[in-house]
């Protein structure tokens, strides 16, 4: 999972750089554009404004703020066991019948499809909780298989 952040971050990185060097070449080009052909004063006027706007730029941050979902790590951290319990239902709800739809499953749990969705993204998101979800639904499968009972 830190593999994935860590890539992710180095992609928005590179991302951030290439649109700051994007606007830095299109703010080069209209300023350039604007100005009169030949005319000595214009030049340094341009490039007294290239690099005011150049110091801007490099004053700002090279990457965008990270979204709140890979910040708050305490929501991450802090999902009740209700709704961990909630989870695990929909799934063997849906394990036991196979034409039920995530849908119907979340809905007798009293969940909606997007509330589903951002609990199971916190519940990967933390590893104890993901292995003592997929121990609590290898156990609902096999209840014979000792890998999938408690210690």
């Amino acid at each position: 999972m830190n593999r994935i952040k860590m890539t992710l971050a180095a992609m928005r990185t590179g991302a951030a750089t290439a649109v700051i060097t994007i606007i830095c070449a299109a703010l080069a080009a209209s300023i350039a554009w604007s100005a009169p052909v030949g005319s000595a004063d214009t030049s340094g006027a341009i490039e007294a404004q290239l690099r005011h706007h150049t110091m801007q730029l490099a004053a700002e941050p090279a990457t965008a703020p990270a979204p709140a979902s890979e910040t708050d790590e305490a929501d991450d951290k802090d999902v009740p066991t209700s709704q961990v319990d909630k989870y695990i239902s929909v799934y063997e709800s849906m394990q036991k019948d196979h034409n039920l739809t995530v849908e119907q499953a979340t809905s007798k749990q009293g969940l909606t499809v997007a509330q589903f969705r951002a609990l199971e993204n916190k519940i990967e998101a933390d590893d104890t909780l993901r292995e003592r979800v997929r121990k609590a639904l290898r156990h609902a499968a096999n209840p014979n298989d000792k890998e999938s009972s408690d210690d």
